[in-house]
């Protein structure tokens, strides 16, 4: 006889089991919904509402906060204002020819040298002349015949004793007018007046027979050698072989004219002359 029998075996439930799978189902939605939420509430955070300013990612309160104003910059100091320039000097004019420049070189002298000197400036072929003084002071020498230059008033003082001859002291005052109006001497105006006749001195200084030799070494060798006089201490003695007085030393008497002039004329004109020819000699240079 077959016996029909449910083949299905079941086994005894556990308690409990039966609520677990229920609630296990009920948990998972609530999650689900949670998480929904939260999605779609982020979706509407980032979606920006219109008319609002989107702010940049990664800024938070900080970003929102009022901004410091910057520290200002002190200002860069301003340039100067550009100063104009000063006018230009007027071209000199040209220089006259030799043969003509009479006129002009007396005229220009002649606001220069002390009247005491002005006398000198009578004679034609100035600058030929001048040429010749510059010639023979670069030797000591005064060449008077070249141009009529200032005289020394009186004559040679001296004083005999005991048989010898001495050179007075009084003998100095003679030279106390030419030396003051040497001293006058605008020692800057003449360098100046110098350098814009100086190219016809040298053509004249040439025509003298120097050749190649400058006309400024000439005149600045000449001052050289009167500033290197020696300066005797001590009375002075001379002798008179003839008409004319000499010193009575030879070393003395051998010295050029220049140099003798400096020594004859006394310490103190001594001094002011010395000066102005080292102010000379420092405005014409070298």
């Amino acid at each position: 006889m077959r016996a029909q029998y449910d083949e299905r075996i079941t086994e005894p439930r556990a308690a409990g089991r039966g609520l677990a799978r229920p609630a296990l189902f009920a948990l998972l939605a609530l999650a689900l919904v949670a998480v929904t939420t939260l999605a779609v509430r982020e979706l509407l955070r980032a979606t920006p509402t219109p008319g609002a300013i989107p702010v940049a990612p990664g800024t938070g309160a900080a970003a929102s906060a009022p901004a410091t104003p910057a520290a200002k910059t002190p200002d860069a100091p301003q340039a100067a204002p550009a100063q104009p320039l000063p006018p230009a000097e007027p071209p000199a004019p040209p220089l006259p020819a030799l043969a003509e420049s009479d006129v002009e070189v007396r005229t220009t002298l002649a606001e220069i040298v002390p009247a005491a000197a002005h006398p000198g400036l009578a004679p034609d072929n100035l600058v030929a002349r001048a040429a010749a003084l510059a010639d023979g002071f670069a030797r000591g020498r005064l060449v008077r015949d070249k141009l009529p230059l200032p005289a020394v008033p009186g004559k040679l003082i001296v004083v005999e004793r005991d048989e010898r001859i001495f050179l007075d002291t009084a003998n100095h005052a003679r030279y106390d007018a030419l030396v003051a109006a040497f001293a006058e001497l605008d020692t800057a105006a003449l360098a100046r007046w110098y350098q814009r006749y100086e190219p016809l001195l040298q053509q004249a200084y040439a025509e003298l027979g120097n050749g190649e030799a400058r006309v400024r070494e000439a005149i600045l060798g000449g001052i050289d050698l009167m500033l290197a006089a020696p300066a005797p201490a001590g009375e002075l003695e001379l002798k008179q072989p003839a008409v004319f007085y000499k010193y009575a030393d030879p070393a003395l008497e051998a010295l050029p004219e220049s140099q003798k002039l400096l020594i004859r004329m006394g310490p103190r004109n001594r001094a002011v002359i010395v000066a102005q020819l080292q102010r000379l000699r420092q405005a014409l240079g070298s």
